[in-house]
Order: C-alpha cells, then structure tokens, then sequence
C-alpha cells in the first residue's frame, strides 16, 4: 500500500509542477526576445521570462544588440517575479494582466485603467535578434509603410 501511496505522490507532484500553456508560449529560444508594445506608448523594451519566474529586461544598443545595461544607470532594473494561473491571469511584478490571447509569437495583455477606455493593451511581440526594427512604432505603422496591401474593399 505504500508503495501506490508513493507513486500517487510522485504522479501528483509532477503533475502539479508542469507549466499550463501561456507559461510555455512564454518560453524563448536564446536569440528570441518579447517586445513589450502598449497602445499608449511605442519603445523598445524587451524581455525574456525564465523558468525561475522572473522576467528580464532588454534593451538594445547603438549596434542593435541586447543588453540588460539599463538604459538610465542610476536607475538598475530589477528582475521582476511572473506567473500565469490557470484562468488567463498574468501576475508581473506588481500588476495583473488578463490574457486576451496567446499563441508562440504574441500575447496579448489587458489591464483596467481610471480613465476612459478603462482598459488597456499590452502587447507581447515575439522577435528574434535578427529581427531589427527601425522604430519603436514599426507595429503601428505598417499601414504606412506597406499602403499597397490594404486595398479597400468597394
């Protein structure tokens, strides 16, 4: 009896320990960063979210390399504690996010606000260091930048 006792234990610790989905979809290849991109504010910043549960951030250099060197000296970046539970609710640092949808290349984040919409967005973008934005809004201005594939429809 103890030993199914015992087995039962190991199945259940083991079971418990796994990641639930977005915790996976978070996981990074060594050239591959989250852009963190809000629809409030465009800049670089990126960050890697390890098995440890803390998130590291990024920024990239004059050369277009990552680096965690702050981008203010006097003011260090700490690795921030994260954590998905299982109904879609991203604890990161001192805030929490509902997940609005995930996959391997983005997620998106939401988060109440005092003022009208009362909601925000925050957005997760997958890139690899090959990747090289010219500008921190190249998400939002693509339209711009490629007019010829929004046909309107008539």
């Amino acid at each position: 009896m103890k030993k199914y006792f015992s087995l039962f234990l190991i199945i259940l610790l083991i079971s418990c320990s796994e990641k639930n989905p977005i915790e996976k979809s978070l996981e990074t290849k060594s050239d591959e960063y989250w852009c963190y991109y809000t629809n409030c504010n465009s800049y670089f910043t990126y960050f890697k979210f390890k098995d440890d549960q803390l998130s590291y951030r990024y920024n990239k250099d004059e050369n277009g390399k990552f680096t965690t060197k702050p981008e203010d000296p006097f003011m260090p970046e700490d690795p921030q504690k994260w954590s998905v539970s299982e109904d879609s609710i991203m604890t990161w640092g001192n805030f929490s996010y509902d997940v609005v949808s995930y996959n391997d290349k983005a997620i998106v984040l939401v988060y109440p606000t005092k003022e009208k919409p009362y909601l925000n967005y925050l957005f997760l973008i997958k890139e690899k260091e090959s990747d090289f934005k010219k500008y921190s809004d190249d998400y939002n201005e693509k339209r711009l930048y490629n007019p010829e594939k929004y046909k309107t429809h008539k």
